[in-house]
């Protein structure tokens, strides 16, 4: 006997202005981004930074797993671990679920690296703040707690 296949509930429509507020925000987070990224003297792709970032918040992955979460192959993703390990801010250990496998994590240096390029990137910003008056200055304190929520969700 076979049961029918049960179809998932259909989400709610999403109100025409909040797609319009979404891709505002997707726009203006990424012009943001590449604005902080260009720091003198930084030679580490954008990539880089959010595997850091990425290792940091949530440990140790695959190479595979970093490669699918940044949409880049998994050749590509291991040369990019190769530079993290010479620069002493990733090591790999064996994967203690399956020891073919090793695990990618973030060092100290990693750390110490990826703190230095965020201070970096907030000093490309920070002078900009100060021709805003306290009301933009705490509605953007908001705009970043709320963006923090987003992304925990997305």
């Amino acid at each position: 006997m076979t049961t029918p296949n049960k179809q998932q509930p259909l989400a709610p429509p999403v109100p025409l202005e909040h797609s319009a507020l979404a891709l505002d925000l997707v726009r203006s987070a990424a012009r943001l981004t590449r604005a902080a990224s260009r720091i003198p003297g930084v030679t580490y792709s954008s990539i880089a930074w959010r595997v850091l970032a990425d290792l940091e918040r949530e440990g140790g992955a695959r190479v595979t797993e970093l490669a699918a979460s940044q949409r880049v192959t998994q050749p590509a993703m291991t040369t990019l671990i190769h530079r993290l390990e010479g620069e002493g801010w990733v090591t790999r250990t064996p994967d203690e679920s399956d020891g073919r496998a090793m695990l990618v994590s973030v060092t100290a240096a990693g750390s110490a690296a990826l703190a230095d390029y965020r201070d970096g990137a907030a000093a490309l910003i920070a002078p900009t703040l100060t021709a805003f008056d306290e009301a933009d200055l705490n509605a953007l304190a908001r705009a970043a707690e709320i963006m923090h929520r987003i992304a925990d969700v997305s």
